[in-house]
C-alpha cells in the first residue's frame, strides 16, 4: 500500500482542464525542459501523428504535477501506446512546482498503467532518475539504461568557460575564431535548409562509421527526422526552437539544433567532413550555444544521449558536461517496446553495427 498521505486525490485529462495548469508549472519547475512545454506539445501533435492525453496529479499533502502524455494508435493494428513523449522527441516525465518523492511517482505510474493502451513509456529528466528508478522498481516496471551529459551553467557564461571549459577546449575555440569561423544562431528557413543538408551528409558519414548500409541510415533519417518534421518544430515551437550553424569560407561546415527555455536543450548534430577540416567550428557553436543558454538564465545545458561513444561522451566532456545515468521506462501490456528493441539489436549484430 502507498502511503494514504501521497495518494493522488484528482487527476485531469483534458488538454483544456490542464492548459492553465500546465503553463503555470511549467513556469516555476526549475528543471523544466524545453520538450515539455505546451509549445514542444503541439509540435508532437503536429509532427508525430500523437494526440495529447496529459494527466494532471493533485496530491493530499499538497504536491502538483503534470505529465505530459501522448497517445497514438498502432496502424493496422487496433492497439495504442502512449509515451512521455514520443521517440525522438526528447525528454518527458513530470513537471512539478518541487521535487517529487518517490512514493509521488509511484502513483503517477500505478496511475498510467491503468490507462488503457498496449505500452506506456516515460523518458524522464536524467537529474531526476533516481526518484524515478525508486519508483519504477515499487511499481513494476522495466528500467531502460541511458547515459546524458548535461553541463551546470551555474555562475554565468564567464564563469562556466573559465572554470569548466578545458584548457584545450579555450584553445580550439580561439583557434576557429582566428580562423574565421563564425556562427549564426536563429529560427529561419535559411538556417533550417543549411542544418538539414548537413544532417543528411552527416548520416552517410555515420553509417560508414557504425558498419550500417548507407541506404537503411539514409531510410531511418528521414523516419526519423523527415524535413516536414523540422520545419513543424520550428513553427509549433518558435522562440524555443533554434538552429545554429558554423560557416567557414562562407560554407556550413558545422550546425545544432538546440531548444532553450527555462533550460536548454541539444538536440541533434551535423557537420561536413570534408569542408570542417581543423577549422575546430564544433568548438566555437558549442560555445555560442552555452553562451545563448546563460544569457537566457538556463541553468542548465543537456547535451543529449551519448550511448556508448566514448569520441562523443570526451567531446561533451571538454565543455564541462558530466555523464548522468537514467533510465527509460515500460510498462507493456503486449511486448511492444521489448519485441522492437530485439529486432533493432538483431539487425545491429547481423550487420556489425558499431557505435561510435
Amino acid at each position: 500500500m502507498l502511503n494514504e498521505h501521497i495518494q493522488p486525490i484528482s487527476n485531469e485529462v483534458a488538454w483544456e482542464a490542464t492548459a492553465s495548469a500546465w503553463d503555470k508549472i511549467y513556469s516555476v519547475d526549475p528543471f523544466a525542459m524545453p520538450t515539455q512545454s505546451r509549445k514542444w506539445a503541439g509540435a508532437i501533435l503536429h509532427g508525430s501523428g500523437s494526440r495529447e492525453v496529459s494527466r494532471h496529479y493533485l496530491f493530499s499533502d499538497g504536491h502538483e504535477a503534470i505529465l505530459p502524455l501522448f497517445k497514438k494508435t498502432l496502424v493496422p493494428f487496433t492497439c495504442s501506446i502512449l509515451n512521455s513523449p514520443p521517440s525522438s522527441w526528447g525528454f518527458g516525465g513530470v513537471l512539478a512546482r518541487e521535487p517529487l518523492a518517490a512514493q509521488h511517482l509511484e502513483a503517477i505510474l500505478e496511475d498510467c498503467s491503468d490507462i488503457p493502451g498496449a505500452a506506456i513509456s516515460v523518458r524522464p529528466n536524467p537529474l531526476q532518475a533516481r526518484e524515478w528508478l525508486k519508483a519504477a522498481g515499487a511499481r513494476g516496471w522495466s528500467a531502460v539504461p541511458k547515459t546524458s551529459h548535461i553541463l551546470n551553467l551555474e555562475g554565468g557564461f564567464e564563469t562556466v568557460r573559465r572554470t569548466r571549459f578545458s584548457g584545450n577546449t579555450r584553445s580550439k575555440i580561439r583557434r576557429a575564431e582566428k580562423k574565421g569561423v563564425t556562427v549564426e544562431i536563429g529560427n529561419n528557413e535559411t538556417l533550417i535548409a543549411s542544418f538539414e543538408r548537413l544532417f543528411r551528409r552527416s548520416i552517410d558519414r555515420w553509417a560508414k562509421k557504425q558498419h550500417e548500409f548507407g541506404w537503411l541510415a539514409q531510410l531511418r533519417g528521414h523516419m526519423r527526422d523527415s524535413s516536414r518534421k523540422f520545419r513543424v518544430m520550428a513553427n509549433c515551437a518558435n522562440g524555443i526552437f533554434q538552429v545554429a550553424i558554423a560557416r567557414h569560407n562562407d560554407k556550413p561546415v558545422a550546425g545544432s539544433i538546440v531548444l532553450v527555455d527555462r533550460n536548454a536543450h541539444y538536440t541533434r548534430g551535423a557537420m561536413d567532413e570534408r569542408l570542417i577540416g581543423r577549422t575546430y567550428a564544433n568548438y566555437l557553436l558549442q560555445a555560442k550555444i552555452i553562451e545563448l543558454a546563460c544569457s537566457r538564465k538556463c541553468t542548465h545545458y543537456h547535451m543529449g544521449e551519448t550511448g556508448l561513444s566514448r569520441s562523443l561522451a570526451q567531446f561533451k566532456g571538454h565543455f564541462g558536461a558530466v555523464a548522468v545515468p537514467y533510465a527509460e521506462l515500460w510498462f507493456e501490456k503486449l511486448p511492444i517496446f521489448s519485441a522492437d528493441r530485439t529486432m533493432r539489436s538483431g539487425i545491429k549484430r547481423l550487420i556489425g553495427f558499431t557505435d561510435v
